[in-house]
């Protein structure tokens, strides 16, 4: 009988021993579940894909660098929609139990943002321009420049040789927040805006609107939109027999937008904010492997998803699962040297960068000389 009792406290000092082990271990490598909350179907599908070879690149990196570290990536589909965008950060976060969330455009990231702060859960937007998502002190970031810098940059250029000028953009948080912004700063050099047309998302027929556009005659025209309808109108513009110099931001700069526009793409001016061809030696190096991996070169959004990823898992090194810790730490991050520039965050979360002008010669993208 005392045999049978030594046994037994034998087996339990040794389970209790395995178990105290298995939460040191644990306690040593927690997992870090991140949701993205993407793009994955729809005409904006070309963003989600090149967001996710930057988060794959940048897992990748973390994984090497961060052995112990365990962190489990869950992509649910916004489709470009608010409402669809909310239900995935719900099953994210109910079902996946996302500590953080990564979300692309400013529609998205705009509608979660209530939640994410309400939960406390660190929200990290990419592709995400509008004024509207700056908040102070609260849990939403972002890798993007508001539309205010972009569209002061595309400004500053166009205002020195046109002074009438037409509005056309996407009737959504982004296309809003360039018409206001771009507006403004038109505004402010002595311009005029002299027509203004929108377009709902997933409009293909902007016949009707150029019609309006060419009454007016402007030297000038914004296109405030993503890829494939910015490649569209300058095709029906072109059609048309417009030749008012066209500019746009930097969603221009994508395989989409050549193969829509064709020819009418050649000399299209617009904004961007990302160099794969600089001297930086981490964005040197980022791009090399990028290309190795996937055949071709990052552009913005897969810069932007690399840097979101890397920066959060910094906050979770830096402070475990602590929310209110991750959000101190990533609005004390100043002069982070990203593959998208050198970041600091501001009180609001937002983080400022240069953007040059590009322009389409030949069929390529290539930097504009002025």
């Amino acid at each position: 009988m005392r045999k049978i009792i030594i046994i037994s406290l034998v087996v339990l000092l040794i389970i209790g021993i395995g178990t105290w082990l298995g939460l040191e271990q644990r306690k040593e490598a927690p997992v870090i579940n991140i949701g993205v909350v993407s793009l994955m179907s729809g005409n904006m599908a070309s963003y989600g894909e090149r967001a996710q070879k930057g988060l794959s690149l940048a897992m990748q990196d973390i994984q090497k660098e961060f052995p112990g570290l365990k962190i489990q990536l869950f992509y649910e589909d916004s489709r470009y929609s608010p409402q669809d965008g909310v239900s995935a950060y719900r099953k994210l976060r109910d079902f996946n139990n996302a500590q953080a969330v990564i979300v692309l455009s400013s529609p998205v990231a705009l509608a979660i943002a209530p939640l994410a702060n309400q939960e406390k859960v660190i929200e990290m937007a990419i592709t995400a321009s509008t004024p509207k998502y700056t908040t102070k002190n609260d849990f939403t970031f972002r890798t993007t420049a508001r539309a205010e810098v972009e569209d002061r940059a595309l400004a500053k250029a166009v205002m020195s040789k046109y002074k009438d000028v037409a509005l056309f953009y996407i009737n959504d948080e982004r296309g809003l927040g360039h018409r206001d912004a771009i507006r403004a700063e038109i505004e402010k050099a002595g311009g005029r805006v002299v027509a203004q047309e929108i377009m709902a998302p997933g409009d293909s027929d902007f016949r009707a609107q150029l019609t309006k556009i060419k009454a007016e005659k402007p030297e000038a025209i914004y296109v405030l939109t993503e890829a494939k309808s910015t490649g569209l109108f300058v095709k029906q513009a072109k059609e048309m027999g417009i030749e008012s110099q066209i500019f746009a931001t930097r969603s221009t700069q994508e395989k989409d937008f050549l193969a829509v526009a064709g020819n009418a793409a050649e000399g299209i001016i617009y904004t961007y904010s990302f160099d794969p061809a600089s001297n930086n030696p981490q964005v040197k190096d980022f791009t090399q492997r990028f290309k190795a991996r996937y055949q071709e070169e990052p552009d913005y959004v897969a810069a932007e998803a690399y840097d979101s990823l890397r920066l959060v898992v910094a906050a979770v090194e830096a402070c475990g699962l602590k929310s209110e810790c991750m959000k101190d730490y990533l609005l004390s991050v100043k002069n982070y040297q990203g593959v998208s520039g050198n970041l600091s965050f501001d009180e609001n979360g937002d983080v400022f960068y240069e953007y040059s002008l590009k322009t389409v010669k030949n069929g390529e993208f290539v930097p504009y000389q002025q």
